[in-house]
């Protein structure tokens, strides 16, 4: 099933679109992108697909190229048309509540809401995201990492080698964590502070901020629990509780245009300070790691 809609209008950004959704099918997964010119069979009716595609998928991506907002036929501008598929794509995905991004190609620039038809405004309010030739492995990892919030990827078993690469990683965390401790130790209860569900906002460095939300529980004598990582709940690995903070690693890959994946682990600490949360992240890749992000969680 679909999991991304590209709305699209083909004598605008076709070449772009086309592009886009071979690199989201990578990333996601084959047949996870609908675009008409792939996905609608001759004869069926255009709009009824159109319109379940949109009531299937995650979320929405409109590709608006220098030539999407003024494009014309012989009775005037194509978008004041109410009959035209691309305004109705737009109304539809507006009106569904989905996500939508709108993804700007080519140099093009956001249409102002006065340009667009009165149904169609709301899209002027969507933050948009370029995608330019020049920059296309950045800009489509910050997509990406966008649609990560809404879109899971496919689950599919590592390459061996892949396997024994994060197996190195996660060891050499490991170590650096001192071993690591999944269970807690006696007398060292100050542990119920942190146990809950709390969410903060992270300003990732890639222009990106998103709410990540943590569940931390206590079973047995057991630490577990998730983190969200761009939007996606990832398991607790590595876990060390010692001097009132909580250590733990997480995993996630990253794919950008051609390359082949990349592993990335997520170094945490964790703390209370007053009534919230201090979150210490650490992203590892396999040759670099990023600066600390440090922010402030709040309990749900």
């Amino acid at each position: 099933m679909s999991k991304v809609f590209i709305s699209y209008r083909r004598d605008d950004s076709a070449g772009f679109a086309g592009r886009l959704a071979d690199a989201l099918e990578r990333r996601f997964g084959a047949d996870s992108v609908f675009r008409d010119v792939d996905d609608i069979s001759a004869g069926a009716d255009f709009g009824v697909v159109i319109e379940q595609a949109l009531q299937q998928v995650q979320a929405v991506l409109v590709v608006i190229g220098t030539r999407w907002l003024d494009a014309r036929d012989g009775r005037g501008r194509r978008l004041d048309d109410p009959g035209d598929y691309v305004r109705r794509e737009v109304e539809l995905a507006l009106a569904s509540g989905k996500p939508l991004i709108p993804v700007l190609v080519g140099g093009a620039t956001m249409p102002a809401a006065e340009a667009l038809p009165a149904t169609l405004r709301g899209l002027a309010n969507r933050n948009a995201l370029a995608l330019g030739d020049a920059g296309w492995a950045a800009d489509l990892a910050r997509l990406e990492a966008a649609l990560a919030q809404w879109v899971a990827p496919p689950v599919s078993p590592a390459p061996v080698r892949g396997r024994r690469a994060l197996a190195a990683a996660i060891a050499a965390l490991v170590l650096a964590l001192g071993g690591g401790w999944w269970w807690l130790r006696d007398g060292d209860g100050g542990l119920q502070a942190i146990v809950g569900e709390w969410s903060a906002e992270v300003a990732y460095p890639w222009n990106l901020t998103l709410r990540e939300h943590y569940v931390f529980t206590l079973a047995d004598g057991r630490i577990g629990g998730s983190a969200s990582f761009l939007g996606v709940p990832r398991a607790l690995e590595a876990v060390e509780w010692g001097d009132g903070r909580l250590r733990f690693l997480t995993r996630s890959e990253t794919v950008s245009g051609n390359e082949p994946p990349r592993e990335m682990g997520q170094l945490y600490e964790v703390w209370r300070e007053g009534e919230t949360l201090r979150v210490r992240l650490q992203i590892r890749r396999s040759h670099s790691v990023d600066a600390a992000l440090e922010f402030t969680a709040q309990r749900q």
